[in-house]
Order: structure tokens, then sequence, then C-alpha cells
């Protein structure tokens, strides 16, 4: 399940690995609502792997790809008791990645379009709970090559509704964000 991609070489792009790294980070944010309005529960994941084709004649012929171990989410939350925790993280585990069947979540890009100096919208393909969609992710590209970016995706795109409590007091926003930080390694 786990290997890095053989990057083909092709003239004039730059093939880097991603991957955890000092500096790198890969998170979920979930938005909770009703009596919990305002909290969020704070994932990252730390086991991910993927390839950059950098093209820097020009950038939007690059390509990414990446695929994310969903079995190592962790949570963040220090609002929630130990026991809380453990049964949100089982949660998300079972029921919203189902990670026992589906145990990556990939991205591939299929477009990337500049979006100012150093910004760009990459326009990819996520699939996540065996369900694929197109999804659209702003990125920011440092001078060192590290991306930086962010997206916000709905729970109900990928067939997952969103969780609540209490007779529906508490409850979870549908839409959730995605952030990372990736320091590429050649």
């Amino acid at each position: 399940m786990w290997r890095w991609a053989v990057l083909p070489l092709v003239a004039g792009v730059a093939p880097y690995l991603l991957g955890p790294a000092p500096g790198s980070r890969l998170s979920l944010e979930v938005y909770k609502s009703g009596l919990w309005n305002g909290r969020q529960h704070s994932f990252t994941f730390e086991r991910y792997q993927g390839s950059l084709l950098y093209d820097a004649e020009a950038p939007q012929k690059s390509q990414v790809r990446f695929t994310v171990d969903a079995a190592s989410i962790v949570l963040h939350d220090t609002w929630v008791g130990e026991k809380d925790r453990a049964k949100i993280l089982k949660y998300a585990l079972t029921e919203m990645l189902h990670a026992d069947r589906y145990p990556e979540l990939e991205f591939t890009s299929t477009r990337i379009a500049p979006a100012g100096l150093g910004h760009f919208e990459v326009q990819g393909t996520l699939s996540m709970a065996g369900i694929s969609k197109p999804v659209s992710v702003q990125v920011t590209l440092g001078a060192d090559l590290s991306i930086q970016g962010s997206a916000k995706l709905k729970m109900t795109d990928w067939g997952m509704k969103p969780p609540s409590a209490a007779l529906g007091a508490i409850g979870t926003r549908d839409e959730m964000s995605v952030a990372f930080v990736l320091k590429p390694m050649r």
C-alpha cells in the first residue's frame, strides 16, 4: 500500500517527493454547530506521500499526485475529555472516512491555473471514502518550493452525514476545511 511513487523524468520538469518533513503539516478542521457553535474538531494526518512534477518555465504544466493514509488521522482537541476524544476519533475513522474499506485518500491534479505571483488554483480529483469528486485548492508556492494551500469541502459531497448529538442540539456543519504546508524533497 505505502510506496513512494516513481517519478518520470521529463525534460525541463523537476520531480519532487512530498511527505512528512519538518515544517510540513496536513490538517482538517470540522466545525461544530448548535450549542457548540464556534468550536471545531482539529485533526492532522501523520502519513502521506506524493509527487510534484514542477515545470519552472510553465508552472501551469506542473502535476501533483498525493495519497493520505486515512488511519493516520490524529485528533488534537483539548476542549473535550479523553473519553470523548476517543469516541470522536473512532467515529471519524469508521463512520466518516471508512478507513477499514478505503485506507487511502487520493488527490490528483487535472489543471493548474496561475492566480497571481506565486499563487495558483489547483483543480483535481479527490477520492475519499470510496467517492471521487472534483475539488479546487488555492495554493501558494514559496521560493523554496514549499506548497501552502487550503480548500473547503462538504461532507455530504462524499456521502458523509454531518454527525449530531443531544437530539440535534449539538451538531456539525457540512463544510470542513483542509489546510496544508508541504516541503518537497528531491
